[in-house]
């Protein structure tokens, strides 16, 4: 199937019965464009999967309650992992990339969303929807980005300016909450959903090495080819043993 894009001005003659006329007529026709190849697939864990223990709280139990989910590693029906990151990286070409506005709230003594992609370059808006203090711990590796303080009133924007994973906690002692931002050079990325799927799509023809990123079972990383068009199933098994404590 045509995708189209450029305008290309067409002119042709229309015949007026009454006048018998010749008549310039334009019409806007459309160009085909360049064909979009698609990687799809699934993350999984082989095996039975006990599921997570719930995290114990410490502090603030009066809002938190007693213990709150455990979303580092969250495995579904089939054995489908949520929150795999999937970042699709041409290595015969440079692409541009564009930056966005990303948010992380602390919810519900939760930073949420758990796990996120942001371009680089783009700005990460701190907020706090609890009525009890947080902080925003960011380092890479382990070197500190950034640690705000959060009252429920402040709102901090920060950039986020390097290519890599972002680990985040919360220093008042809210020992249970983390969350993660993968930072990346590629506009071509996904995260996995409940059952373990994603989809890139919009990859020109080309070659690309394609990492998978999860929190607890690693990293991995494929080299594929594409063609214009193509429609590309990438399947990812982990082992439970390979779980990073």
């Amino acid at each position: 199937m045509l995708r189209f894009s450029k305008k290309i001005l067409l002119v042709i003659a229309l015949t007026l019965a009454s006048e018998n006329l010749l008549v310039p007529v334009v019409i806007f026709a459309d160009e085909p464009a360049q064909a979009m190849a698609r990687l799809s697939g699934r993350v999984t864990v082989a095996g039975r999967h006990p599921k997570p223990q719930p995290l114990p709280v410490f502090k603030n139990r009066n809002f938190c309650g007693p213990q709150v989910i455990n979303e580092t590693l969250l495995i579904g029906r089939g054995g489908g992992v949520q929150n795999a990151v999937v970042v699709v990286r041409p290595i015969d070409r440079p692409v541009a990339v564009r930056p966005s506005r990303l948010i992380l709230d602390n919810r519900h003594c939760a930073f949420a969303p758990h796990v996120q992609v942001a371009p680089v370059g783009s700005e990460l808006l701190l907020i706090n929807s609890d009525p009890i203090l947080h902080t925003v711990h960011a380092r890479m590796g382990s070197e500190t980005l950034f640690n705000v303080g959060l009252p429920t009133w402040r709102r901090v924007t920060k950039r986020l300016d390097r290519v890599g994973v972002v680990k985040i906690d919360c220093d008042v002692l809210h020992t249970w909450m983390s969350a993660a931002i993968i930072v990346t050079d590629t506009p071509h990325y996904a995260v996995t959903d409940e059952r373990g799927f994603f989809s890139v799509e919009g990859l020109p023809a080309g070659a690309y090495d394609v990492e998978i990123w999860h929190e607890k079972l690693g990293a991995r990383t494929r080299r594929l080819s594409m063609n214009g068009d193509d429609l590309l199933a990438l399947d990812v098994i982990y082992a439970l043993n390979q779980i990073h404590r």
